[in-house]
């Protein structure tokens, strides 16, 4: 997959410098630091990188292998990203499509 950077960090394993907008090498790195990076479970404890859009078809399949759902397409919120998670307008990753949809709901 691809992602690109929503807020600047210096990466902790590699020491190198990703600003605002630049691409992340996501293929490179475990899942586990994925997920710290795509979720507030890092050292900012913000959202620091998302995906940017499927780039095969397993992308385009969520966790358990199935069809990823189409909910947050063409700017809406909150996106799916895949299995049971969401994004919200502002980065942050939501368990569940109803707690999504509430907590999308609070923002506005």
């Amino acid at each position: 997959m691809k992602y690109t950077v929503l807020r600047s960090f210096t990466d902790k394993d590699t020491k190198k410098a990703y600003y605002k907008g630049n691409s992340y090498p996501g293929e490179k790195v475990s899942k586990e630091r994925l997920e710290e990076l795509t979720t507030k479970n890092n050292t900012q404890k913000k959202v620091l990188i998302e995906v940017v859009g499927p780039s095969n078809k397993a992308d385009v399949e969520n966790s358990y292998g199935e069809p990823a759902d189409q909910d947050g397409q063409d700017g809406e919120f909150p996106k799916h990203t895949g299995g049971p998670w969401y994004v919200l307008s502002n980065g942050e990753k939501i368990q569940g499509k109803e707690e999504a949809l509430a907590a999308e709901a609070e923002l506005q």
